[in-house]
């Protein structure tokens, strides 16, 4: 039976620089700080911990402070980087022995204090440690996993998981997040065996699939990972491969203004990867796409934020219906 993860809770990225990372998504796109109490309680003497909504997704930016652990040896061998993404699940015990009967270790284990941010009239009893599986190899990130110590709705009554019934800042919700991997179909097929994940917005997958790289969209829960395949020794993608091995390469949303997000973007210090345009008449119909739409930019915020930024406009008036997201 493919276990069922929970709509994700947040991305955890490990950064040499969290206020850093914090201030820049502020001055550019009017991120906030979200959670500060679950952050504060995070936070201790081995890494500091920033919670940071943007759009509709929790960004938990960690900034090791001791030379140890799993956070820290990402961080000293590869450089800043998405570490894991976090999901709740129905029973530890039973997930993490399926993942086990799958060859996939625990990276870590550890237990959290609960009762120092919940009321004790709210907090189950007995609750499991959190589980980090070591996932990394299989599918370009760790899997953080573990029980709601609530006793009710294990999710916010809130609209999206920043704690906001609106986005945050001036991006769209997530697109998704894109990695690189050596097989696409052989991810593909451990994720849909384990979590029941299937292919998404297949025509625009195809419509970005190259012979120079292999393109397909995978959801896991809500979130829509976008696999790159390279295919050729060349491109920012396969230099990532070949350095980090699979991992996150970017974090993908529309921006209304392409012109003055970028102008703030350079304000901030930071310019682009590369830009290359899309001809968006082949997905959409050229009689549907809006006059002068911008190129996709890629922002070259690896170091500073754990991955690059990369930002597009909406290329039509009308509502399209080539997203696995709501997003018009």
């Amino acid at each position: 039976m493919a276990i069922t993860p929970s709509p994700l809770v947040h991305i955890e990225i490990v950064v040499q620089d969290a206020e850093a990372a914090y201030r820049f998504l502020k001055n550019v796109f009017g991120a906030e700080k979200v959670q500060e109490e679950f952050a504060d309680f995070l936070d201790s003497e081995f890494a500091r911990v920033i919670h940071v909504g943007l759009g509709d997704v929790v960004l938990q930016f960690i900034q090791p402070l001791i030379k140890e652990g799993s956070w820290y040896e990402q961080l000293n061998k590869y450089g800043p980087g998405v570490h894991n993404l976090t999901f709740l699940v129905d029973s530890i015990p039973e997930t993490v022995k399926h993942l086990e009967d799958e060859g996939i270790t625990p990276l870590a284990s550890f237990s959290l204090d609960w009762s120092q941010v919940i009321g004790p009239e709210d907090l189950k009893s007995d609750i499991p440690p959190v589980y980090m599986m070591d996932t990394m190899e299989k599918i370009g990130f760790h899997l953080e996993l573990s029980e709601s110590p609530l006793k009710g709705s294990p999710m916010p009554s809130t609209k999206y998981a920043t704690g906001s019934d609106s986005l945050i800042g001036s991006v769209s919700p997530m697109i998704h997040i894109e990695l690189t991997v050596p097989d696409a179909e052989k991810t593909y097929q451990f994720l849909n065996k384990n979590f029941g994940s299937e292919k998404v917005e297949e025509d625009f997958a195809n419509f970005l699939d190259s012979d120079f790289m292999r393109v397909m969209h995978v959801n896991l829960s809500n979130v829509v990972l976008q696999y790159c395949q390279p295919l050729m020794e060349q491109g920012s993608w396969y230099e990532q491969l070949n350095t980090k091995g699979p991992s996150v390469h970017n974090i993908t949303f529309i921006v209304e203004n392409m012109a003055e997000t970028m102008k703030a973007i350079e304000d901030a210090g930071t310019h682009d990867l590369f830009s290359f345009p899309l001809d968006w008449g082949q997905l959409i119909g050229p009689d549907k796409v809006k006059p002068d739409v911008s190129p996709v930019h890629m922002v070259n915020t690896m170091e500073l934020l754990g991955f690059h930024l990369e930002l597009s406009e909406w290329p039509s008036t009308e509502k399209l219906d080539l997203l696995y997201i709501d997003y018009k």
